[in-house]
């Protein structure tokens, strides 16, 4: 079974509110004359999305999603350290036999695609179950 993800976008009343200020000016920006040359035309939000909050809410509600470069949701470090999920190796601290190897143990999001710094996260961890770590 597929896990759901719910990761509660826009719940956090300021949140929405800084999202709709963030579209309306960057549609603000973008109407420009100077990006004329750069912007053809506007294919979203439509006009009648930005009509009021409620209708931008929508629109928000519709189009807003992640990036789907989740990491550091697994922070790595010692048993002492409650908020740790695994040790220096993988391990899942208090199950034997259970690694996590993917993006989760990441501290920050590279600056870069996930994909390559995730491969090399899996194959270091494969090298530490080869040699017995």
């Amino acid at each position: 079974v597929q896990p759901f993800l719910d990761f509660h976008l826009l719940e956090e009343p300021f949140d929405r509110q800084r999202m709709r200020e963030a579209v309306r000016i960057a549609v603000d920006v973008f109407d420009q004359p100077d990006f004329a040359d750069l912007v053809a035309e506007r294919i979203e939000p439509l006009d009648s999305d930005l009509e009021s909050d409620d209708a931008l809410d929508e629109w928000l509600d519709r189009e807003v999603s992640t990036g789907q470069h989740l990491a550091g949701t697994c922070k790595m470090g010692p048993s002492s350290d409650p908020m740790a999920v695994v040790d220096q190796f993988g391990r899942v601290h208090g199950l034997e036999g259970l690694r996590v190897a993917d993006a989760s143990v990441m501290p920050n999001v590279v600056r870069a695609n996930t994909n390559v710094t995730t491969m090399m996260t899996g194959e270091r961890v494969a090298d530490f179950i080869r040699s017995g770590r």
